[in-house]
């Protein structure tokens, strides 16, 4: 998997380096916040689970590369950091599992933009295509109440009963954001981005549907001219 992401990562700059210069082929480097979810069901209606987010971390470089005017395809590889937090009712016993999953994810989007004729060098911009991340690390950290017992425990998620079985996560990301030009070389930019898991994660005997990924993603970015 480490050799795939960086294959894939040399694939996006000979890319992004053979764009013609006219085009205003960009290279951007973004960061910002992913509240991350894990959508599932419980097995059974004797069951109730509940889902809510952790605020995790994503970084990342992408090359935007012109189609038509108004139109480009952006090649993005980032660090993604997901996850999420499950707690409810298992077998009458209440438990709490927090998981850490962390992602090399690679997206390949469309990215129609429109000029805003009040300010010079800026456009609102939308986002739409295909999500894939290979996993590099899982860990989880769950606890619950077994009568008057407090039980915790904290491991990693590739060993034993708890092991993950999807290396890969599946998806699609569509958001929008607006980017500045600050000077006749870098733009500035921030974008919102929900990316859907649409394969699970694991977990498919203990679960009736999923896990599956829900992210929200907050980034801000500095784009520079290539080619």
């Amino acid at each position: 998997m480490k050799r795939l992401s960086l294959v894939l990562i040399a694939a996006l700059f000979a890319l992004a380096s053979r764009s013609p210069a006219a085009a205003q082929a960009t290279l951007s480097l973004t960061g910002g916040v992913n509240l991350s979810t894990l959508a599932a069901d419980a097995p059974s209606a004797g069951d109730i689970w509940h889902s809510e987010s952790l605020a995790r971390m994503s970084i990342g470089v992408a090359a935007t590369l012109p189609v038509t005017k108004h139109v480009g395809v952006q090649l993005g590889v980032a660090y993604a950091q997901k996850g999420g937090r499950l707690s409810g009712l298992d077998n009458r016993q209440l438990v709490t599992v927090d998981m850490a999953l962390d992602y090399f994810e690679f997206t390949l989007l469309a990215v129609p933009t429109l000029s805003l004729p009040s300010w010079e060098r800026s456009s609102v911009r939308f986002f739409v295509g295909p999500t894939l991340a290979s996993r590099v690390s899982c860990d989880f950290d769950a606890s619950g109440w077994f009568g008057a017992e407090h039980v915790a425990a904290a491991d990693s998620c590739d060993a034993g009963q708890d092991e993950i079985e999807a290396a890969m996560d599946l998806g699609v990301a569509l958001g929008g954001g607006i980017a500045v030009g600050v000077t006749d070389r870098a733009d500035v930019s921030v974008d919102l981005l929900y990316t859907l898991g649409l394969i699970p994660i694991g977990g498919a005997d203990r679960y009736a549907s999923g896990p599956r990924h829900r992210v929200l993603t907050l980034r801000a970015g500095m784009a520079v001219p290539i080619g």
